[in-house]
């Protein structure tokens, strides 16, 4: 199973775009949705195991798995405190994170 990468970007791009730290912003989706699909190829052998999950689930373990594997000081080249950049990252991962469970439900 593929995700639409495209899409996903696309809509990444015109929310967090025009924010005012766009571009840090946009690399995390980047990335978050690089590692979706590689959380989501770990079920390849059984996808019937991952659509037996609910959404709730899906969300919590795949928001799990890119968490513990997302470099957040790499992404911040700007002046920003470390605690807010955290904080705008979980944002970005949990939108990232719904949208990625809505195209594969």
């Amino acid at each position: 199973m593929k995700l639409d990468k495209k899409k996903i970007l696309e809509e990444a791009e015109d929310y967090f775009g025009s924010k005012r730290y766009g571009d840090g912003t946009y690399d995390i989706a980047e990335d978050c949705v690089e590692l979706g699909q590689v959380w989501l190829d770990t079920y390849r052998r059984d996808y019937g195991a991952l659509m037996r999950r609910t959404p709730k689930e899906m969300r919590k373990e795949l928001k799990s798995y890119i968490k513990s594997r997302l470099d957040y000081s790499k992404y911040n080249a700007t002046f920003i405190p470390t605690f807010i950049w955290t904080w705008l990252a979980q944002i970005i991962i949990s939108w990232i994170v719904k949208k990625i469970i809505n195209n594969i439900i």
